[in-house]
């Protein structure tokens, strides 16, 4: 098997992950054969027809030339990545999302893998959560991808992610505000509502959501 097609591979199955779409949804929107898809993102197909890599290309505004890895695919900038007109952020780990300043200040390509495509107007110093558990379940499912703006000022209802210091947790909920006095609540309602003490931080309020649907 050539380099060539396993860099074409490599390429697509970066841009389906960070896009946060499926082999069978990109065959939809484009009109190709979810087999074909997959024959390309696994390095099995040697020679993809022009028309398939146009295609391809066109949907996650890269060059050909791009796709197939003759040229870069991102331009490194902060603590995001700048992907045609896209932005990809990174996916941090729920344990380290106390330290989320220090992450962000070292935070680089080739030291973390784990990106998600973004609007390319997305404000620099945010960063995505994978959901754990059925507490904001049926609204949130487990694994979807949380966007988190953590300089925006909270607002009543914002979904928001809070460290609360008593029990050392970091707690996906809605934000409810009564005069001087803060709730979160989740949605699944076997979970209660906590109120939200001096010592416990609003880390950041939630502005997008992603889900790979088959």
């Amino acid at each position: 098997m050539s380099t060539a097609v396993l860099e074409v591979g490599n390429v697509l199955n970066y841009l389906l992950r960070n896009a946060g779409i499926s082999e069978a949804k990109l065959g939809r929107i484009i009109g190709v054969p979810r087999a074909t898809i997959n024959r390309i993102a696994s390095g099995r197909t040697p020679d993809p027809r022009a028309s398939t890599l146009h295609a391809i290309a066109k949907y996650f505004n890269v060059t050909v030339d791009q796709l197939l890895g003759n040229q870069p695919i991102f331009q490194y900038s902060g603590s995001s990545i700048l992907t045609g007109s896209y932005t990809s952020i990174p996916i941090i780990e729920w344990d380290n999302v106390n330290n989320w300043k220090q992450i962000l200040q070292s935070v680089k390509p080739d030291n973390h893998f784990d990106w998600i495509l973004t609007d390319p107007n997305i404000e620099i110093g945010q960063f995505a959560l994978r959901i754990k558990g059925d507490s904001m379940c049926p609204q949130f499912q487990e694994n979807t991808i949380l966007i988190i703006n953590p300089t925006r000022e909270q607002k009543n209802r914002d979904f928001v992610v809070v460290h609360i210091k008593k029990s050392n947790e970091i707690l996906f909920r809605q934000l409810m505000i009564d005069g001087k006095y803060k709730f979160i609540k989740a949605i699944n309602d076997i979970f209660p509502t906590i109120q939200l003490q001096d010592s416990d931080k609003i880390i950041g309020i939630v502005i997008q959501t992603r889900n790979n649907l088959t």
